[in-house]
């Protein structure tokens, strides 16, 4: 780390945004698109607009630290059993109400007090670190660090995978920048149907939707993730709709339905029964999706991988941990030989 003494050290032009009159900009670093006029801030907090040039101020900029298991993005079927160098920095492009890192996806670089890390920084403790076998973009959203994101996977060795943890929200541009800067895998938080989404998080869920489609076409390993909150977006129709659409894609994408727990603006709200999650499951199963799983209800069976056709244990998960597991690199189950979709 290096002391803060430049007072802008995290400013840094932004990779994707257009000049309109009068000095103002379009930005298009994700869906929003905000327009925003000089001197002013955008949607996310992260983006000025000086004199007709759009600045990010949160390069560098490291909230959150720690060495995690993949398990625990959730990635299943990515590199299992591997740790993954998780960074985050702050703000967030969407508005929910029960977000489990609040701290720092409701603040902005402007209130938050960091010192500067440089991506060579964080490429030396990847490349150098023993046990690291990749990073992961997390805790905020990690589009709104594009430029910092793309630098670092810009330094690191070929063989360390890159994924972010996301809600699916950046533009079509970002994610082929990602993509092209070694981008491999993501998990993609749902937080809902089109009106949830648009009612709580004030986005348009059917652009999340398009990066799923799109990523999977351009071979990143994608996993949908649904945080099922009671009274929000615990219906059938919401499971169906989830399941309707992966499927149509592709039957193996893993889908994790994670148990919610109260917090921030939603500290009234009981954490979801398991038998909701498991209502969810089945239709989900019943859809035709092979991988479908239950998350933060630690040893239950539903946090296992099972064969799709032969229905054989491949994997024991208790939380974030694999207890055991068979052969995963072959891409097979060693009881029938059907193909199971790990990337190893």
């Amino acid at each position: 780390m290096i002391s803060n003494a430049n007072p802008d050290p995290f400013r840094k032009e932004t990779f994707l945004y257009h000049r309109l009159d009068d000095k103002n900009v379009k930005c298009n670093t994700c869906s929003h698109h905000c327009t925003i006029h000089d001197g002013n801030w955008g949607y996310c907090k992260t983006k000025k607009n000086e004199n007709g040039i759009l600045y990010s101020f949160n390069y560098g900029l490291v909230s959150s630290y720690s060495i995690n298991p993949i398990e625990k993005k959730p990635l299943f079927h990515y590199y299992p059993g591997s740790y993954a160098l998780t960074i985050g920095g702050v703000s967030c492009n969407f508005k929910c109400p029960w977000c489990q890192n609040w701290s720092i996806s409701k603040t902005n670089p402007q209130e938050f007090k960091a010192n500067f890390t440089s991506p060579k920084e964080i490429s030396h403790k990847i490349d150098g670190g023993k046990d690291i076998t990749g990073i992961s973009v997390s805790f905020n959203e990690p589009t709104l660090s594009l430029e910092y994101a793309v630098d670092i996977f810009n330094l690191l060795n070929p063989k360390t995978y890159k994924m972010f943890v996301t809600n699916g929200y950046m533009s079509k541009q970002a994610l082929n920048i990602l993509i092209k800067s070694g981008l491999s895998g993501t998990s993609v938080t749902l937080k809902g149907n089109e009106f949830t989404v648009a009612k709580y998080c004030k986005a348009d869920v059917n652009k999340v939707w398009e990066n799923i489609s799109y990523a999977i076409s351009q071979k990143v390993h994608v996993e949908v993730v649904c945080l099922i909150i009671p009274s929000v977006n615990d219906t059938l129709d919401f499971y169906m709709e989830v399941a309707n659409r992966l499927v149509a894609i592709s039957d193996n994408i893993p889908l994790h339905f994670t148990r919610f727990f109260p917090d921030y603006q939603f500290t009234h709200v009981s954490p979801t029964p398991i038998t909701t999650l498991e209502t969810a499951h089945s239709i989900a199963k019943e859809s035709g999706l092979h991988y479908v799983y239950l998350g933060n209800i630690p040893g239950h069976p539903l946090e296992n991988t099972y064969c799709h056709h032969c229905q054989s244990l491949l994997v024991k998960r208790s939380g974030y941990q694999i207890t055991s597991s068979k052969n995963l690199e072959l891409g097979k189950c060693p009881e029938c030989g059907v193909e199971i979709p790990f990337v190893c």
